[in-house]
This record gives C-alpha cells, sequence and structure tokens, in this order.
C-alpha cells in the first residue's frame, strides 16, 4: 500500500493559503499528520480523495494516478472518515447506514449482511442495528461513521481527528481497530490534535506548518525538538509537560517510556 506525491502545489481561489508537497511516501502501517488548524491537513485529505481538483503536481495511490480512480475502484483502494460524523450518515437506520456502504462494493446480499454484521460487531453497535444514528449519542455515531468506513475495507483509510468526541471505552476500540487493519497491511493516515495518541501510538508522524512539510519522521525525533514544535505551534505529551516543570527535559513518549528510562 502506498501513496506518492510529487510537486504538489494547491491553491485556493482568492486566498494566500498554498499546500506545497514537492516529494512524500507513503507506506503502509500508522501514520499521523499534525499541525495547527490551517496547516493544511485537511486539504491534503481532500487532495487524496479528490474532493479538490488537482492543479499542479502528481498523486499515486497504490500505483494508480488519482484521476484513474473513479466509483468502486476508488472506494477500494481509499476512504475517508470525517471529523463530523454528521456529514457522513443519511439513513434511517444503523444497519441501513452500512448497508449502504456495502452495497457500494458487492450486491450479493449474503456478502452485504455478513460484512455489516462483521462491521457492526467490531464497533459494539451490533446491538443498536435498528436504531435512527441521529438518536445515538456523539460518540457513537462516530462509530457508526467508521463502521461504514470499515464496511468497504479500503487499502488506505483516511482519518479526520477520530478520537474526538469519543468516550474512552470507544477510543480503545478505535485504536485496537487502526493497529489491526495496520497488521493486515491497511494504510492508515490519521489527521490529529492529540500528541499523547501520536506518541503512543504512531511509528511516524508528519508535521504541516501553513501548507509546507516541515517535519516527517518518529515521534521521538518530533518532541525532541522543540524548534520544529515551536514553529508549528505544537506542545510535546503531556507527560513532557509535566517533566519540563520539574526540570527534566528529555524525551518521554508516554508515562511507561518515563518509568523503563528511570528504571534503566
Amino acid at each position: 500500500m502506498s501513496v506518492e506525491i510529487n510537486q504538489l502545489h494547491f491553491t485556493y481561489q482568492n486566498s494566500n493559503f498554498g499546500l506545497q508537497i514537492p516529494a512524500l511516501s507513503l507506506d503502509k502501517g500508522l501514520t499521523a499528520i499534525v499541525g495547527q488548524n490551517g496547516a493544511g491537513k485537511s486539504t491534503f485529505f481532500k487532495l487524496l480523495m479528490g474532493l479538490l481538483p488537482l492543479q499542479d503536481g502528481n498523486i499515486s495511490i497504490n500505483g494508480k494516478g488519482s484521476h484513474e480512480l473513479t466509483g468502486r475502484a476508488r472506494l477500494t483502494e481509499i476512504g475517508i472518515l470525517f471529523q463530523n460524523p454528521d456529514d457522513q450518515l443519511f439513513n434511517a437506520t444503523v444497519k441501513k447506514e452500512v448497508t449502504w456502504s456495502a452495497r457500494q462494493i458487492t450486491r450479493d446480499r449474503a456478502q452485504v449482511d455478513q460484512i455489516v454484521e462483521s462491521a457492526l460487531t467490531k464497533v459494539e453497535l451490533l446491538d443498536k442495528a435498528d436504531e435512527n444514528p441521529f438518536d445515538l449519542s456523539l460518540s457513537d455515531r462516530k462509530l457508526l461513521a467508521f463502521a461504514t468506513l470499515l464496511a468497504t475495507n479500503p487499502q488506505t483509510y483516511l482519518m479526520d481527528e477520530p478520537m474526538i468526541a469519543l468516550d474512552w471505552h470507544s477510543q480503545t476500540i478505535v485504536l485496537h481497530i487502526l493497529k489491526q487493519l495496520a497488521d493486515e497491511g491497511r494504510q492508515i493516515i490519521v489527521s490529529t490534535h492529540d500528541m499523547d495518541l501520536v506518541a503512543h501510538s504512531f511509528p511516524r508522524v508528519i508535521t504541516f506548518d501553513h501548507g509546507a512539510m516541515v517535519f516527517d519522521g518518529t515521534p521521538t525525533a518530533l518532541f525532541g525538538s522543540p524548534a520544529i514544535l515551536a514553529q508549528a505551534g505544537l506542545l510535546p505529551p503531556r507527560i513532557m509537560q509535566l517533566c519540563a516543570l520539574l526540570g527534566d527535559t528529555n524525551v518521554y513518549l508516554t508515562t511507561e517510556d518515563y518509568v523503563s528510562k528511570h528504571q534503566a
């Protein structure tokens, strides 16, 4: 699974904002995209999805030009979870939401039923299959939107702030599924402001600032670079913020990381 970007330039009409990515290669596994609001994360996702037209440069998704992906081919190659689940939900019941997605990739009734049951089971919403989506809590609506994406099971998952509005249990569900998908060879690209999430779950992090890519590497390298953090307006994980108040400026990704380093 791969996304290849070369000489990408995009500018909104009547705006001085421009996204510029000279070269970027994204492989399978978990990748976090971080940066302040307005840094270019959402624009980047929309360009990958084809929701914005390419102006200059090339995007290749799993060996195919983004312009070649249409209809069912696009659904099976790349899919997106929006930050607001209400932007993706429109059917009368929970089951019908996931069924609609499943029917975009197969018309076989038995396969559709199997996909729907599997997706709802994974997000623990099978017992709410007959409920109206808008009678669910915001956290459950977000899980339902995720289930509709699981139903198409693309090679590349784009997730815009997937943890926002989720309670703790729902966060563990989503994180478990994302790690499982990555282990199965899927590509997971997550846009997030949650540096603790980045620190404990993502081996690779890419940072945008004012439309430019300013960092690409490990969380350890990012959080060990005060200049990059300051430029992008980011804070380190909370464990590092706490340690800094005590005069310890070393890099710690999690509390477990802190304990292990001090035990050593």
